[in-house]
């Protein structure tokens, strides 16, 4: 339907005139985010290196590692997303790693304890990350090894150490895998599981009830029911007693150290495998160490693919496989990440264990550990590479080339930004702070406490837009958009004004009005105030033609109207009405629409 009038005015116009025009404008994807969609050759390297001796932050659960926070930020940025979701956030993107309902299995070493197992702390941050899901986190994470009879969650192995002392590798050696969970974590959804008593129970494939191993090829693999309950049989899935489901995702978190002498050298995320299969699976000849890439190449590709590789590097441990004694080990405080661990492993071990001694053998091109790095390459590639976009890995092709590495490298510095959200609309309530506003596009989306405040730790140079959001309110202003953050942000306010809602009972009626020298068309609309509005100060009333896009703007009556009168309307095709609601800082709210 055309304007009647040139004085008529489209919705928007009418709007923009009265409020300086301030309009949205979107903020298109990332380059890096464009890429990953059209897929990449390069594998990447992820690292974060100045990581504190004090890595936790004191927001929130007081679990989020600063390691772990940068790291995933840093993903974040090139397209990496940790969280599966459809809310879209620096964290988050519809084909990320982590999905709410996932079963997520996250390897440690724990066959060894001091310096020589993985680092806890990490193991915390990481798993409180999971946790923190966006969409809320249903499903279980288990801390799982096999220390093939000399493992021990709790960190008190007697081998080769002659007694069962607990030495957690973390700032508090009491803080074991097991007292993460029974303590710190202290929660359903986290669980911990050690193989070490099932190396020698081998299962058929139809037993889904006994805990043990299942053989295949020239490797096996643990079938178990974790404390939560999931039947997880790794090659195959989570059994739900009917069928297997693929919510089953594995994070290996290997610690970077020597190994031996003219065995593998140094272990690092391909090595970690061989704490999941049995040794005892009658495949065990040449493990040490002349297959040593056939077999882990074989776990990587065929029984279950990482989604994520994080190398632990807060310790190395360059002269002592068992991490002890202090002598034989340094701190970096580095943890370096990547979907391939063919190119992690020669990365990790050319930049970070090797310059600490500068042991030759620990460089990536001695032979005794290019030749397993070399095997594993070639077996993963021969099968066709990584890549399963369902669960999130992009890397298709491995490599130990460096320039088919894409390496992103960043200190763990972080800048916090924070704010209030305050009431506003004029009402005796405002200023008063606003809780449970949700700050979309910061790290974890934060919710605003019982004060209205808001604080999140961004690593340095992030960019991105923060955009609050709670039912039933709209923010002023609407978002603020962040480019290269330095510098710590405070005072990042927003004000909140309750949404206006539609009037009630909206009718509609047409009129012909008769005289002896006048006949036109009249419709007189009726609407009643909607009690949701009484704490908003409701100004006015507006009625559009809603019939075309956009709509037009017709008239204005006050508060106190409940009726009005449109006169001289043209045509008899049905018409659609819009009467909104208008509070005293000119806001128009949800439209009541009705056709006549």
């Amino acid at each position: 339907m055309k304007n009647k009038s040139s004085k008529n005015l489209d919705r928007r116009t009418f709007v923009k005139s009265l409020t300086g025009g301030v309009l949205a404008t979107t903020i298109a994807p990332p380059l890096s985010s464009m890429l990953h969609a059209q897929g990449t050759n390069a594998s990447e390297i992820f690292d974060i290196h100045s990581i504190p001796d004090q890595p936790f932050l004191k927001a929130g659960s007081g679990n989020l590692h600063i390691g772990i926070e940068s790291l995933l930020q840093l993903m974040g940025i090139q397209g990496l997303k940790f969280y599966r979701t459809e809310k879209p956030s620096a964290l988050g993107g519809f084909d990320g790693l982590i999905a709410p309902d996932d079963v997520v299995l996250i390897k440690v070493n724990a066959q060894w304890k001091y310096r020589g197992c993985t680092n806890s702390d990490v193991i915390r941050g990481l798993i409180q990350r999971v946790l923190d899901h966006p969409d809320g986190f249903s499903g279980e994470v288990v801390i799982f090894e096999n220390g093939q009879g000399r493992g021990s969650l709790n960190c008190d192995t007697s081998a080769a150490y002659g007694d069962t002392s607990i030495h957690a590798n973390a700032n508090n050696e009491q803080h074991t895998f097991l007292y993460l969970v029974d303590h710190i974590l202290d929660d359903p959804r986290v669980s911990s599981f050690l193989l070490d008593p099932l190396q020698y129970t081998f299962i058929k494939d139809n037993d889904h009830k006994t805990d043990g191993f299942r053989t295949y090829s020239n490797v096996s693999y643990p079938c178990f029911t974790t404390g939560g309950g999931n039947r997880v049989e790794l090659k195959e899935g989570i059994w739900n007693g009917k069928s297997y489901t693929q919510n089953l995702k594995l994070i290996n978190v290997p610690v970077l150290k020597h190994h031996d002498v003219g065995g593998s050298e140094i272990t690092g995320a391909l090595k970690h495998f061989y704490g999941v299969l049995s040794m005892r699976d009658g495949s065990g000849y040449g493990r040490h160490y002349n297959s040593l890439g056939n077999t882990c190449g074989r776990m990587v590709k065929d029984v279950c693919t990482p989604v994520l590789n994080i190398m632990d590097a807060i310790w190395v441990s360059q002269g002592a496989l068992k991490g002890y004694p202090e002598s034989t080990t340094a701190r970096t405080n580095r943890i370096t990440a990547s979907q391939d661990p063919v190119a992690l492993d020669y990365w990790t071990a050319k930049h970070i264990l090797y310059p600490v001694d500068k042991n030759h053998r620990h460089h990536p091109d001695y032979r005794g550990v290019l030749k397993w790095l070399e095997q594993a390459k070639t077996l993963i590639n021969d099968l066709g590479g990584l890549k399963d976009l369902s669960k999130g890995i992009l890397v298709d092709k491995v490599t130990y080339n460096e320039s088919r590495m894409n390496v992103f490298s960043q200190p763990a510095d972080t800048v916090v930004i924070r704010g209030k959200v305050t009431l506003g609309g004029g009402g005796a309530d405002q200023g008063a702070g606003v809780p449970g506003v949700v700050l979309h596009g910061l790290p974890g989306d934060p919710t605003t406490n019982n004060s209205g405040r808001f604080k999140a730790s961004v690593l340095a140079g992030w960019s991105g837009s923060v955009i609050p959001e709670m039912r039933g309110y709209t923010f002023s202003p609407s978002e603020r958009t962040y480019t290269d953050v330095q510098a710590k942000q405070k005072n990042q306010d927003f004000e909140a004004s309750k949404s206006i809602s539609a009037p009630l009972n909206l009718t509609g009626k047409r009129i012909e009005n008769r005289g002896l020298f006048v006949r036109e068309q009249l419709v007189l609309l009726s609407w009643t105030p909607n009690p949701e509005n009484a704490a908003i100060p409701i100004t006015k009333y507006r009625i559009y033609d809603a019939t075309a896009t956009p709509d037009t703007f017709l008239a204005e009556v006050g508060a106190s109207a409940s009726e009005h009168l449109l006169r001289n309307v043209t045509g008899s095709e049905p018409q659609t009405f819009h009467v909104v609601a208008v509070d005293a800082s000119d806001r128009e709210g949800v439209p009541a629409s009705i056709t006549v």
